[in-house]
Formats: structure tokens, C-alpha cells, sequence
């Protein structure tokens, strides 16, 4: 929980104007963004977004908010800091909090792996430090200030993400976060409609040590070839980890069922998540949680009970078949992954459910028409194609003559009736898609056919 501070710092701080002064001795609990869910006692900050924050100033005040931060003056009896924008005063409430506090932070970045990186690092910490992460994947403008603001006055660590997907994002996220140690976890084409090129994605990813301390160190994934290109460039120490080669590479990598154990440095790690990703995500917090003096033996152990997010690489149990959700997200890169980690686990067919990826710009036709390459690399037996683009990724499966395991749906309840009649006892069926794609629902219609006993699911 934030430290309770008066509204007349908060406003300094933010370099807007009080209204009325004599609110400014009212002591704050905490922000937030939201009217449905704000706390009494937190300060509301009424962004403008798809809808504005401005028409919710009453709400939030009618749910217990003590002051609210806007653009203009509104009529509501509630004590305002007006400011140029709301947004930017957000960040600067939140750079001032992480530098009152001065908490060791890290910093996580990459395209792919940033989340389970995030947990996994936060996990070893918490073994022997006061430890802060996100709950939520909080790590935009909006969400990393968030995540920096709900920091209790004891904390010593904060493990926060750097997600971006436009041009000159990460110089501000840094700016807020001023990591003390960065991790980039990989470079794919990712967020493309945005960000542009793969060039484009390395210059602004590097960006998140902008803000550092010259002495900080940067650990980088040494099998992305695009990092370790500029590795030279990034003007602070470079740590490095990876499965091929690294300061951190592990020792007789073997997998069974799809989770991986090695060894680094005579310790035995044994992972509690699925494939070649997790992997490089513990590698990584290997590397930090050495950094900052946490025994290799203790973090083992943390890694051993590490249980992944919600909706990445989770294996359901539904009765007498086998889910893999990884619906929260896709990308090429991530795709290929989870692909690859379908055809580790044993089982009588291997059917796979996947769904449009989103924002890759000019991109977005060459990544769909190669999904169809990966089917066939990766030798899945049924797949069921969701969305307008995955038309792209069918129309080559054709060409290649694989229309015999492929079928492709627009609409999701058609999808969702021929699924729930061609899967069958004993299939491994393998959910991914862009989070705006809502695969969700055919992991829950499966669950819903076959059964979930209470202990079956594995997060």
C-alpha cells in the first residue's frame, strides 16, 4: 500500500494547482484509475482513453475518493489537482514515490518471456528481500505507475515490467522506473504496427537504460542475435544468459514432459514450467538473483515451486484430455514456442486451437501465411485456425496440401461446436491467440465438456 501522503506534496510533485488549498493538509492512501474499483481514501486520475475519466470524477467520489487529479475543473464537491495532463502527472507522482522510497529496482523488458521473467525474479527475491511486482501485467504508462505507487514504505526490491508498443514509450517507462538493473529477455516482431521495424523494436528496447546508473548492469538474452549485435552499444555492463552460450548457460538441459531440468554452477534446477521459454526466463533470474547475493541452491528451490501466470503455458487436466492454455497472448516467435511444446508432451493426437496475431503491421500477412510452415514443422495433427488473418495462414496450409488437418472459422461459436465434436479422450489440445482474439472461451468450453476436478489445474 502507498505511503499516506498530504495532497499538497502530491500536487507539487504533479506541479498542479489544488483546488481548494485548503485540502492540501488531507492525507492520501493510494491512487487509482478506475471509478468501479478506487478505495476510500485514494486520489483518482482521470485519464482520457476510449472513454474519459473526466465523466467518472463523480463516481469515484460517491465510491470514496478523496481528491481527483484532472484536466479541467469539474463540478463535483471534490477536492482537484488540475494539471496539463493527467496521464504525465500519473508518471511524475510515480518517479517521485520510487525515488522517496529507493527500493533496488529492476527492470524488465523484451518482446517475448517478460512476464514469467518477472515472476520468476520476484520469486527468488522474496526469499531473502521485502520484494514488490506487479499483480496484474501492469507495464505501460498507466500500469507501471500503478504497480510503483501500490509499494509499501518497507519494500527493498521492485521487479517491474517495460512493455511498449510505440515509438518513444521505454524513454519515459525508464525515466519512471530508473531500473538499477535492466533485463531484455528477446527481440521478435512484436507490436510491429507500432513500433515499425525489428530495428526500430532493438533501438527503443535498449532505451530502457536511459535512465540507469552508469555502474548498473544490463542481462541480455546471448542466443538474440539482434541484442548481442548491439550489445557493444549499450553503454553500461553487459551480463548475458542463454541456453546456447552465455554467462549463464546451463549444463546437461534435458526436458521430461515438457518441463526442463539442468545444472548451473554444481546446483540442480528443476522447472515448474513449460519449454524452451521458461528456460531463458529462469536463466535470466539466475543471473539477477546472483547479482544481488541470493544463494544459487536457495534459488533453485524458488524456481522448483514457481507456478507460471495465468493463461501462459498452463496444462489443464479436463477429464481425459489435456489442455495447454496459452491464451493470453501470440507472436511468431511465442507461437513457434508454444508449438514446439505441444509436440514435447506425449499423447494419442495433438490438435491445436489458434487465433489471429495482432499488431504486426506490415508484417501481418508474411508471420500468418508462415503459421501454416509451423504446423507442418511441427507435425500437429488438427488445427483449428481462428480470425480474418489466420484465412492467410489457411490458404497456404492448401498450397502446402495440409487441408486435411486444417479448418478455419471466423465465427467463434462455430469454432467452438465443431472443436467440442472433433476432439476426443486422450488428446493434447493446445489454445493460443492475441489476447483481443478471446481465446479464453474455448479453453473454458472444453473444461465445460470434459470436466475440471477441483487440484487438476496447473498454474
Amino acid at each position: 500500500m502507498m505511503k499516506a501522503e498530504r495532497l499538497a506534496k502530491i500536487a507539487a510533485v504533479m506541479k498542479g494547482r489544488l483546488v481548494p488549498k485548503e485540502a492540501g493538509e488531507v492525507y492520501a492512501r493510494g491512487v487509482s484509475v478506475d471509478s468501479r474499483t478506487i478505495a476510500p481514501g485514494e486520489v483518482f486520475f482521470a485519464l482520457k482513453g476510449k472513454r474519459d475519466g473526466h465523466d467518472f470524477v463523480s463516481h469515484a467520489y460517491q465510491n470514496g475518493a478523496i481528491a481527483a487529479v484532472v484536466e479541467r475543473e469539474v463540478d463535483v464537491d471534490i477536492p482537484q489537482i488540475i494539471v496539463d495532463d493527467t496521464l504525465f502527472a500519473l508518471g511524475e507522482l510515480a518517479k517521485e514515490y520510487r525515488r522517496t522510497l529507493n527500493p533496488k529496482t529492476i527492470g524488465i523488458t523484451g518482446s517475448v518471456g517478460k512476464t514469467t521473467t518477472r515472476e520468476m525474479i520476484a520469486k527468488i527475491l522474496a526469499t531473502k528481500y521485502t520484494t514488490h511486482s506487479a499483480k496484474k501485467n501492469y507495464n505501460n504508462l498507466i500500469g507501471l505507475p500503478l504497480t510503483i505507487l501500490e509499494m509499501g514504505e518497507d519494500v527493498e526490491f521492485a521487479v517491474v515490467e517495460l512493455g511498449i508498443n510505440t515509438v518513444g514509450e521505454m524513454e519515459r517507462l525508464s525515466e519512471i522506473a530508473a531500473p538499477d538493473v535492466a533485463v531484455i529477455t528477446s527481440i521478435a516482431p512484436v507490436h510491429t504496427e507500432g513500433l515499425g521495424s525489428i530495428e526500430n523494436i532493438i533501438s527503443e528496447k535498449v532505451k530502457i537504460t536511459k535512465h540507469m546508473p552508469l555502474d548498473s548492469p544490463v542481462i541480455i538474452n546471448a542466443d538474440c542475435d539482434e541484442l548481442i549485435s548491439v550489445a557493444d552499444k549499450i553503454n553500461r555492463r553487459v551480463i548475458t544468459f542463454g541456453i546456447n552460450r552465455g554467462d549463464y548457460k546451463p549444463i546437461e538441459l534435458s526436458f521430461v514432459n515438457g518441463k526442463a531440468s539442468f545444472t548451473f554452477r554444481g546446483i540442480s534446477f528443476k522447472l515448474n514450467a513449460l519449454g524452451r521459454g521458461a528456460v531463458y526466463s529462469a536463466l535470466a533470474a539466475i543471473a539477477v538473483a546472483d547479482f544481488f547475493d541470493v544463494p544459487l541452491v536457495i534459488a533453485s528451490k524458488a524456481l522448483e515451486l514457481f507456478e507460471p501466470p495465468p493463461s501462459r503455458l498452463n496444462l489443464i487436466k479436463a477429464g481425459n484430455v489435456t489442455i495447454i492454455d496459452d491464451s493470453y497472448n501470440s507472436n511468431p516467435v511465442a507461437l513457434d514456442e508454444a508449438l514446439g511444446v505441444l509436440v514435447m508432451l506425449d499423447a494419442k493426437r495433438k490438435v491445436a486451437v489458434l487465433g489471429d496475431m495482432l499488431e504486426l503491421g506490415e508484417y501481418e500477412e508474411m508471420y500468418h501465411r508462415k503459421v501454416a510452415d509451423l504446423i507442418e514443422k511441427h507435425g500437429v495433427d488438427v488445427v483449428f485456425l481462428f480470425g480474418p488473418r489466420m484465412e492467410l495462414a489457411n490458404a497456404r496450409a492448401l498450397e502446402m496440401g495440409l487441408d486435411s488437418k486444417i479448418l478455419w472459422f471466423v465465427d467463434p461459436e462455430k469454432l467452438e461446436t465443431q472443436l467440442l465434436e472433433e476432439v476426443r479422450d486422450g488428446d493434447l489440445i493446445l489454445v493460443k491467440g492475441s489476447n483481443a482474439m478471446g481465446m479464453k472461451r474455448f479453453v473454458e468450453s472444453l473444461i465445460g465438456r470434459f470436466g475440471l476436478k477441483r487440484g487438476d489445474e496447473e498454474e
